[in-house]
């Protein structure tokens, strides 16, 4: 949705294009061409000649019939418990087609039937940004009487009013803005500080206690590579988050950034090491999903993460080299204290011996001398006059 051009007249012709280029994509996905499988049986269902029926899901052929105008397959699938707020691959709803396509009758059907007015797609846009950027005012002006917020930002942090050109739009959103009360500048950096405070938050705690969104899987990362909340980013990196996680379609964080273009979100992913080879489940990796402006910076960048991890590789040996020497070093220190301390006992031994020995010795000596004292003067004593 945020790429849809503005480009005066165009603009419708542009969302319908971008329209028909999502519906093909659906199309082609493995969402569309899953068959319901009976529950107990494994297999889908079988016609009465034996062929297998494929049975699309309820949400499906919804959008399906909503996008053909067949109020009345609508209202049965309804009846049957369809969600009115099903999605498609990129978080459209049959209320978001039914703007794109300017089909102000199906647009009333959904809102009397309680449809959303303020549900975001994938890139964070409402039914309200679509009749902005075509330059709807009849559909626009019904969204605002049926509860359309004019404050909520996408995600390039565009509310509704930034999107519209046609002077009667823009005025007819900014007089919205006054009565509402919306503070635009904080409505743009609410999120952000949220964010910023919850990473703050992990980073401290030493846990991350993020949960993913249930309907496409996305994590904080995801949404701050994809907004280009940097300082968000370089917290959540910090804290430990794990750079290459994936949302329910297999697109990491530098998907995200890549297909959005932003820029340095993904200078921050790529520098902290991220894997930028890893393919989504369409088999499509970062390059393949990114801006066409921004392919040339990415290359750049594996470029340069492959000489950040090759100094890293060297810096690890260097460093295990260092540990082994000096783990060799207090090896050998420990090895010559052992052996003195063997040593010493020994030589004590040795001293305490000798001085025995040179004790007895002494006492021997003594013991001669006085034998021969003795001897001396039985000599004198005995002889003649």
């Amino acid at each position: 949705m945020a790429e849809l051009e503005h480009l005066g007249g165009k603009r419708a012709e542009s969302a319908r294009m971008r329209r028909a280029e999502q519906l093909r994509r659906w199309r082609g996905s493995l969402t569309e061409q899953e068959p319901v499988e009976r529950r107990g049986a494994g297999r889908p269902s079988q016609t009465r000649r034996g062929s297998p029926r494929v049975r699309f899901e309820d949400g499906a052929v919804f959008l399906a019939a909503c996008s053909s105008g067949d109020t009345d397959e609508v209202k049965k699938l309804l009846a049957r418990g369809a969600d009115i707020n099903t999605v498609n691959v990129d978080g459209l709803t049959a209320l978001h087609q039914a703007c794109i396509d300017e089909n102000l009758d199906m647009v009333r059907f959904l809102v009397e039937n309680r449809a959303n007015v303020n549900q975001q797609d994938n890139e964070g846009w409402t039914p309200l940004h679509a009749a902005a950027s075509c330059g709807y005012l009849n559909i626009a002006e019904y969204f605002i009487n049926h509860g359309a917020s004019v404050g909520i930002v996408n995600s390039e942090g565009e509310v509704p009013s930034d999107l519209a050109e046609e002077p009667a739009m823009k005025d007819l959103l900014l007089e919205q803005v006054k009565k509402q009360g919306v503070d635009l500048e904080q409505s743009r950096k609410e999120e952000e500080q949220q964010m910023l405070q919850d990473a703050r938050q992990w980073l401290n705690s030493g846990k991350i206690e993020d949960v993913k969104q249930a309907r496409s899987g996305a994590t904080a990362l995801h949404v701050a590579a994809a907004k280009g909340y940097s300082e968000v980013l370089r917290l959540l990196i910090q804290a430990g988050y794990e750079l290459n996680v994936q949302d329910h379609d297999g697109w990491t964080p530098l998907h995200a950034a890549a297909h959005w273009g932003v820029k340095e979100a993904c200078s921050i992913l790529a520098e902290a090491l991220c894997n930028m080879d890893i393919r989504n489940k369409l088999g499509q990796t970062p390059f393949d999903v990114a801006d066409e402006g921004l392919v040339e910076h990415l290359e750049m960048l594996q470029k340069k993460q492959n000489v950040l991890r090759s100094e890293k590789e060297t810096r690890n040996k260097l460093i295990e080299s260092d540990l082994n020497s000096k783990l060799q070093s207090r090896l050998f220190k420990n090895k010559e204290k052992m052996l003195y301390e063997e040593e010493q006992p020994k030589s004590q031994e040795i001293e305490e011996e000798n001085k025995e020995s040179s004790s007895s010795s002494s006492e021997e000596e003594g013991e001669d001398e006085a034998s021969e004292s003795e001897t001396e003067k039985e000599a004198v004593l005995f002889q003649p006059f």
